[in-house]
């Protein structure tokens, strides 16, 4: 996987690869630098901001007190997974983190429907 990023930088698949393989979560070594898991996936969104499970990826890798900024907007782990579904809506990972980031009747809009937690784990198993 390094080597796939070392010889195409704008790999995004290879950049959220990278950020998913079972190293530690502090870095990852690549030739021009050293890399934590969540600056893999921001790397592979900026390269493809459709990659929805580079999206959702990112997501997971954030506390629910974290944001993260990808290109000029900032998100939140809720927003990350939100926005990997409006790219994907059949996602079930997806669908099953934006459900774990919620608390039990806190609404989040997905398009332009509204879902709480056990609706999302709903659409999870769908």
């Amino acid at each position: 996987l390094v080597k796939a990023v070392e010889m195409d930088h704008t790999n995004a698949q290879a950049w959220n690869t990278l950020g998913a393989s079972p190293s530690p979560m502090y870095a990852v070594t690549v030739s021009h630098g050293n890399y934590t898991k969540k600056e893999c996936y921001v790397k592979a969104v900026e390269i493809d901001p459709t990659n929805a499970q580079a999206w959702n990826n990112l997501g997971a890798s954030l506390t629910s007190k974290d944001t993260v900024t990808v290109g000029t907007g900032t998100y939140t782990d809720q927003e990350c997974h939100v926005k990997a579904l409006e790219i994907d809506p059949t996602n079930s990972q997806a669908w099953n983190n934006l459900g774990t980031s919620l608390t039990p009747n806190d609404p989040v809009t997905v398009g332009t429907e509204e879902f709480i937690q056990r609706k999302c784990y709903v659409k999870a198993l769908e």
